[in-house]
């Protein structure tokens, strides 16, 4: 019986595929039984434990710094360098050589699994090409250890990635690899799977744009009448969510108002402002339009030239705007309105503003 049972115990090892061969190292690690660490790593990758470095060979070398165990991987098959950084204490002092083995394993599969993620990478990697045979092995430990059907040669529909780390927690439940990163030495990086949440998760950052803008606007101020001028704006998008902008504006036309006895008089009149922009807005056409809504402040004197003394006037106001943007070219239509008490004056009321800018933006 109990030859039997270590007969089925092995059984699953040995239907592995062999793997390519790989050499391992450790440097510098005093905690760390190094005769162990090789031998559980050779067991657990099925890779012959005698394998010396080569040309041919995946080298994995094991380095500590203080609590941390560094592991690097240099693939002659992938023709990469992928490198992770862990703290085996964390698992319990008692298993660090077993951690250690084990995540050195994974990441030599991780590094393999890229073999049959993008078989044909559009910008093949430098060195020497690897042999179709050591490829295909590779491949077959892969599929062996993750439990894929896919045929050699095809590319997953699912990132090869996890089985690996799936791996990993059947041997230390709950855990996982700290600082993993990749070094990758082709002369320049494969292209991306044609994969949704990645393409998601890389697509490019709207662009964030300064503009500077001449402004030409009109505006009605209660009482009636409509005063047209311009000025200058300076706007930023920079959170991809807030836009601001500030302005100056200098604007003249002929107004009415009633005097102590009610009559309606009209005046020509000059008005000078300063105002500011908090709004969201939102990018479309790949940034060459911009839109935004939201509120801000515009504050001014306004003067009557048969009357001596301005009025003072600011309140808060609704902004609409829209950006269209060709080059360095800006052409902006704004709306503004809100409500205003003339200091001063006997006017108050609604108003209105409307203004076209073109610019550049920075």
């Amino acid at each position: 019986m109990s030859l039997c049972g270590a007969a089925l115990a092995l059984a699953p090892r040995t239907a592995r595929a062999a793997a390519p061969p790989a050499h391992l190292e450790v440097e510098g690690c005093p905690t760390l039984d190094a005769r162990s660490v090789q031998r559980i790593f050779a067991a657990d990758l099925g890779t012959p434990e005698t394998s010396e470095a080569g040309p041919d060979v995946t080298e994995v070398t094991v380095t500590c710094e203080n609590d941390r165990v560094t592991i690097r991987v240099r693939d002659p098959i992938s023709r990469k360098t992928v490198k992770r950084s862990i703290d085996p204490k964390s698992f319990g002092s008692g298993a660090e050589s077993r951690i250690v083995a084990i995540a050195a394993s994974e990441l030599v599969l991780a590094s393999w699994a890229e073999l049959s993620a993008n078989p044909k990478p559009q910008v093949p990697p430098d060195g020497p090409a690897p042999s179709e045979a050591a490829v295909e092995t590779a491949r077959g430990v892969v599929r062996a250890r993750s439990g894929s059907p896919a045929a050699a040669g095809t590319p997953s529909t699912t990132p090869a990635g996890p089985p690996p780390v799936t791996n990993m927690d059947s041997h230390a439940p709950g855990t996982r690899p700290e600082g993993e990163q990749s070094e990758a030495t082709s002369a320049a990086p494969a292209a991306p799977r044609d994969d949704g949440n990645r393409r998601r998760r890389e697509a490019p950052a709207a662009p964030a744009v300064d503009r500077v803008t001449a402004v030409v606007s009109f505006r009605t101020l209660p009482g009636g009448g409509t005063v047209w001028g311009g000025g200058a704006r300076f706007g930023r998008e920079r959170d991809r969510i807030v836009s601001w902008a500030i302005d100056a504006l200098v604007e003249n036309g002929v107004l009415s108002e009633r005097d102590y006895t009610g009559a309606l008089l009209q005046s020509n009149a000059t008005n000078v402002t300063v105002g500011g922009w908090v709004c969201f807005y939102a990018h479309a056409a790949n940034g060459a339009l911009t839109f935004r809504a939201g509120g801000g402040l515009r504050a001014g004197a306004l003067t009557l030239y048969d009357r001596t003394t301005p009025a003072v006037w600011g309140w808060p106001m609704l902004v609409i705007s829209q950006t269209a943007r060709v080059g360095s070219l800006v052409i902006e239509l704004s709306g503004e309105g809100g409500f205003a008490n003339l200091t001063g004056k006997n006017l108050q009321g609604f108003w209105a503003s409307g203004q076209i800018g073109i610019g550049i933006a920075l």
